[in-house]
């Protein structure tokens, strides 16, 4: 009964949270299939993110900024209630609070076709030289950068990474295959010259992102993860995400 209870309040707490002003959720573009204002329903993450708030009775506009340079800051100052999609690092989960995954994403390791990493499993990548961009999660790579003779190029995008791994300056490249692919086709000529690796490197979330300082912060996170697990239980965020991931990678085939 004292379940019962709690549970009852916490669900009138949450509901005691909405306002009738819109929360404004930030985010940006250029991160196909995910967020743009080009793409259908300007994105996977933004389709799910327009599913999930009305689920939460929560009213939203999102807003797109030309860049990703200072969406966490002007989230952090009150010019916006959240900010999605992020992965996680320590430097974040100090300054906000992570909403229960939009969606999962898998880090696969792309090398070249007729180049000499040849490996089937993550230890054998220890030793060669990996690229990833700046401004990047970097804390899957931690335990291969302290061993003899890994080290890390960081240019300023993914496409400058690929470029490198053309030039043979760099030999992994770390992303996950939505990325991979646009970039790739940006850069080489032929696709088939990079290939993947057969194994997975990391698994990275996206969250929304809620600032701590925020009043009802918490209470925010928790009616969004509310919404956001009837969903999945009812098939309706991956129904969205497969429709969005095959019409992109259609396009490579």
């Amino acid at each position: 009964m004292k379940k019962f209870l709690a549970w009852c309040f916490l669900i009138s707490t949450l509901c005691s949270t909405a306002t009738a002003d819109s929360l404004r959720l930030v985010t940006s573009g250029n991160l196909a299939p995910f967020t743009g204002e080009e793409l259908k329903g300007r994105g996977m993450i933004v389709e799910l993110v327009n599913r999930i708030m009305p689920e939460a009775g929560l009213e939203h506009e999102v807003v797109f900024q030309p860049t990703w340079n200072a969406l966490l800051s002007d989230t952090e100052e009150g010019h916006y209630q959240a900010t999605f999609p992020w992965y996680f690092n320590e430097d974040r989960a100090r300054r906000f609070l992570y909403t229960d995954p939009l969606m999962s994403n898998y880090i696969v390791p792309f090398v070249l076709t007729t180049g000499k990493v040849r490996t089937t499993e993550l230890e054998g990548l220890a030793g060669h030289r990996f690229c990833r961009p700046k401004g990047y999660f970097m804390h899957d790579l931690t335990d291969l950068l302290q061993q003899p003779g890994t080290t890390l190029e960081q240019p300023d995008t993914l496409a400058d990474c690929f470029k490198l791994l053309r030039a043979g300056t760099v030999d992994v490249i770390p992303v996950d295959i939505f990325s991979a692919r646009k970039a790739i086709d940006t850069v080489f000529e032929n696709p088939n010259a990079v290939r993947r690796l057969s194994f997975v490197f990391s698994r990275q979330k996206m969250h929304i992102l809620v600032p701590k300082q925020a009043e009802n912060a918490q209470e925010l996170v928790d009616r969004i993860n509310l919404a956001l697990a009837k969903l999945e239980l009812r098939g309706v965020l991956q129904s969205i995400r497969d429709i969005h991931a095959n019409r992109f990678l259609r396009q490579y085939q």
